[in-house]
């Protein structure tokens, strides 16, 4: 008899947990273990990212271009790509607020961009970027989606994009990350904004 394959998901510090249901959203059979995992998402990941470059339209902060672009960066391995969850997380809200919440998110995003409400690029990076990753609108993939919608944020608007502080090791950089964005949802912002103004 075949041994059932097994996938260990949610070993990470930070990571999202899966319910049942969405971990049987995995379309790839073949995949096994989280190393087979990140792989096959980094290559959907890497064409989502072409996909993106090729998206020229001002309507970029929307619900309707960030549902297209979860989905184009992570569709070819979830079927649930680019729907907003229905079950709740370890992390963020509750998933019955999500659709309104993002509704408010896009408002407030437009009108803080319209009007310069935050003077300090940084100062404006921080918020926009904790705040949808507060929410985590999708059953998993909110933490690169929110990266790569606030890189495409600073491109669009001719800022240069965050260097996510790519010089420091990688737990050390994770591990400082997840504590500003904790430290955020306690509405204590320095230590974000400090993330994307300097090299700590």
């Amino acid at each position: 008899m075949l041994r059932q394959k097994r996938i260990f998901f949610n070993d990470r510090q930070g990571q999202t947990v899966l319910s049942p249901v969405e971990k049987k959203g995995l379309k790839l059979t073949h995949i096994s273990n989280m190393k087979e995992l990140d792989e096959a998402e980094q290559m959907n990941i890497n064409e989502g990212l072409l996909w993106l470059q090729d998206q020229k339209s001002n309507d970029y902060i929307s619900e309707d271009f960030f549902q297209k672009l979860h989905l184009q960066l992570f569709g070819k391995v979830w079927r649930w790509a680019g729907v907003y969850r229905h079950t709740n997380k370890n992390i963020g809200i509750d998933y019955w607020k999500v659709p309104r919440e993002m509704n408010s998110f896009v408002e407030n995003a437009n009108y803080w961009l319209k009007n310069k409400s935050y003077p300090d690029w940084a100062e404006f990076l921080a918020h926009f970027h904790h705040k949808l990753v507060f929410i985590h609108p999708f059953p998993n993939g909110n933490g690169r989606f929110s990266r790569i919608v606030t890189n495409h944020l600073c491109k669009m608007n001719q800022q240069d994009v965050p260097t996510w502080q790519a010089h420091l090791e990688p737990k050390v950089r994770r591990e400082y990350y997840i504590t500003s964005l904790r430290e955020a949802d306690d509405k204590h912002y320095s230590k974000l904004i400090n993330f994307f103004k300097h090299e700590l």
